[in-house]
């Protein structure tokens, strides 16, 4: 196939394909429809790969006359969209439409309504493609924006009350939060233009060359908005109200996609205009460490305080952004590799464990509160383990990729000398495992706490294969970090520093 596709046809290449899997959807059999998805994304996992090798070697791809730049950090996450895109898209083999098996009426509706999912999860793996590799500041917006549109009817998918609550929420808030992104990127295009000429202001690489034209207050108010719309979509605290209610009701594969790359691609955003104007402007970069800091505690207390399995990882997910904001936040190079490694790391952890929340689900007839779990571990062994692995990595225990990605943002903050915020990222860390240990003691040791547990069984075997896949990730990237230094490396140095 790389013989057969130009490398500067990558790109596109890799923006068409699950788009024209999404309507392959559509027009195969209904019997073939969930092995189309599941093609789509493994040929869009191998169009990754291939563009990954392509700028390692070669450098970054342009394309569209500069519209789409893929350089390290686009390479790195294209391959990491669709690594995730195809292990949800394995898992979801078996376990949509969900663990309804009780009511077959709603069975049957939550079936006539998987082509509309399986598509649109495709359509949505194109948005996320589409932000992590647009070169236009304004083009980032509405690719962000995309991503809201695709993923709200994802998260709304089973229809009762709770889901199109939930639904309802995350559109309107991501939508309102955005919004001030939108009005952040007008004005870092009405400041730069009269410094470029007949060239554009959209361009973020040309952004970078005129940076320091820029008036102050301009390029603080502008990274401020940017901040407040960016910050929304990933979940960072106090822009966090929508994150709870929607993991916890869309459908597993949906939830897995969602904590582990949906709200990580707004860094982007972040990452490519705080590396122009972070060192220019400390005060920036201080605001992010303490809002990173905040989001760390705030998380951390609200999850702990939860009885809803897929609540409390939620909650969970908003205290490990707050790790990425802290190292961006720090303003030099080791920091961005730092956030980047960390971003990458807990993308698979955290799919790996709503993964699991699902399968205990689908074993316990969709339990998931806490006090009523329990004695799962003998039942739902292999599940037990990936769990297990994700509490673990989550926690910053070695040989998971969490250590590593935990040990590279407290380092960050130790070079910068942010000793409380250092101090605040390891007492996190700590509080993580306690929580997580509580997780794993009362879901799967101990005795059953309701009727019906004794019956559980081992999930079906694409789910379990989907998160071996992602615990074997886990802990081949925390025994071997260096395997992303190629790609890292260039993340971290191609942001524009001075």
């Amino acid at each position: 196939m790389a013989s057969l596709l130009p490398t500067a046809a990558l790109p596109l290449a890799l923006l068409g394909c699950p788009l024209l899997f999404a309507l392959t959807v559509w027009a195969v059999p209904r019997a073939a429809r969930q092995a189309a998805w599941i093609a789509g994304s493994a040929v869009t996992l191998l169009l990754a790969v291939l563009q990954a090798a392509s700028v390692v070697a070669a450098g970054p791809i342009p394309a569209l006359g500069g519209e789409v730049l893929v350089d390290g950090l686009a390479a790195l996450l294209s391959l990491l969209i669709a690594f995730l895109a195809f292990a949800c898209s394995l898992y979801a083999a078996a376990y949509l439409p969900g663990p309804h098996l009780s009511d077959p009426e709603r069975r049957a509706t939550l079936e006539r309504r998987l082509p509309l999912f399986q598509s649109l999860f495709l359509v949505l793996e194109t948005t996320l493609l589409w932000v992590v590799t647009t070169n236009n500041v304004v083009l980032l917006w509405v690719a962000l924006e995309a991503t809201t549109l695709a993923s709200a009817l994802l998260v709304s998918f089973y229809g009762d009350s709770r889901a199109l609550e939930a639904g309802y929420k995350y559109l309107l808030l991501l939508t309102v939060g955005i919004t001030s992104a939108f009005f952040g990127c007008v004005l870092l295009y009405s400041a730069a233009q009269p410094h470029l000429g007949s060239e554009s202001a959209l361009l973020i690489s040309n952004l970078r060359r005129v940076a320091g034209a820029i008036p102050p207050h301009i390029a603080l108010i502008a990274t401020l908005l940017l901040l407040i719309g960016f910050g929304t979509k990933a979940g960072l605290a106090p822009f966090h109200p929508w994150v709870a209610d929607a993991h916890a009701e869309a459908p597993a594969p949906m939830s897995a996609f969602l904590s582990s790359i949906i709200i990580k691609v707004p860094f982007v955003g972040l990452l490519r205009v705080w590396s122009v104007f972070g060192p220019r402007y400390p005060e920036l970069n201080h605001t992010l460490m303490a809002l990173g800091a905040f989001t760390l505690v705030l998380g951390g207390v609200l999850a702990v305080t939860q009885d809803d399995l897929k609540r409390l990882f939620a909650y969970s997910s908003v205290a490990q952004v707050g790790f990425i904001a802290v190292a961006l936040g720090t303003g030099h190079e080791f920091g961005y590799y730092a956030a980047v490694f960390f971003l990458v790391s807990h993308a698979l952890t955290k799919a790996l464990l709503f993964m699991s929340a699902g399968s205990v689900a689908y074993a316990a007839r969709d339990l998931r509160s806490l006090a009523a779990l329990g004695g799962l571990g003998r039942r739902l062994p292999l599940t037990f383990g990936c769990t297990l692995v994700g509490l673990f990595s989550l926690a910053g225990l070695p040989p998971f990729s969490g250590f590593a990605a935990k040990a590279g943002v407290v380092l960050a903050a130790a070079e910068s000398r942010a000793w409380v915020v250092m101090a605040i990222a390891l007492g996190a860390s700590l509080f993580t495992l306690a929580y997580g240990v509580a997780v794993a003691q009362r879901v799967f040791l101990g005795a059953p706490r309701s009727p019906g547990l004794e019956e559980a069984r081992e999930v079906p075997a694409p789910m379990w294969a989907a998160m071996l896949l992602l615990a074997a990730a886990t802990l081949v990237l925390g025994l071997g970090p260096q395997l992303l230094d190629p790609l890292l490396g260039m993340a971290a140095r191609m942001q524009g520093l001075p």
